[in-house]
């Protein structure tokens, strides 16, 4: 009797595992993230990228642009594997990098850099290679971006 429930036991923690693992994403593609943002109200147009990968240009923070790129991180898996949200902003160059390296010290989930023009660039990065729920895990990152853009925007670019 004992053995017949360590195998029951078993066999319904080797199911659940399975069924918890075919949730997961380790990669995504274009249509996919479409589907997430369309589903959350966000407006959008699709595009490629210089090297043809898809481009989301997306209205975020009550109607600012950013971009959402795909990375490719290993060839040899079928999807793109992370996503970078980026969001530039002109400041005929304002910001000084004093700035830039308190704000990436005082603030987590996004990065900032001067870009050629000494303009200000906040990114932030989702890997998917480890595996998440896309859904979830989009629109958190998302949210937090947003978050960031807006202390940013606020506290940096003044406005």
């Amino acid at each position: 009797m004992r053995t017949l429930i360590s195998a029951l036991v078993w066999t319904l923690l080797l199911a659940s595992l399975s069924a918890f693992a075919q949730g997961m994403a380790t990669s995504t593609d274009a249509p996919q993230v479409a589907a997430v943002l369309a589903a959350h109200d966000y407006n959008f147009s699709l595009d490629k990228d210089g090297e043809g990968a898809p481009l989301i240009q997306l209205e975020i923070a009550g109607g600012y642009d950013a971009l959402l790129f795909f990375y490719d991180d290993d060839p040899a898996q079928p999807g793109y594997e992370s996503l970078q949200l980026y969001a530039a902003f002109a400041t005929d160059g304002r910001v000084s990098l004093q700035t830039v390296n308190d704000w990436n010290y005082n603030y987590r989930f996004a990065k900032v850099y001067l870009d050629d023009d000494l303009d200000p660039v906040l990114e932030s990065d989702l890997d998917l290679a480890g595996g998440v729920d896309l859904e979830g895990a989009l629109v958190i990152f998302l949210q937090n971006y947003e978050a960031v853009f807006e202390t940013f925007l606020a506290e940096v670019v003044g406005e």
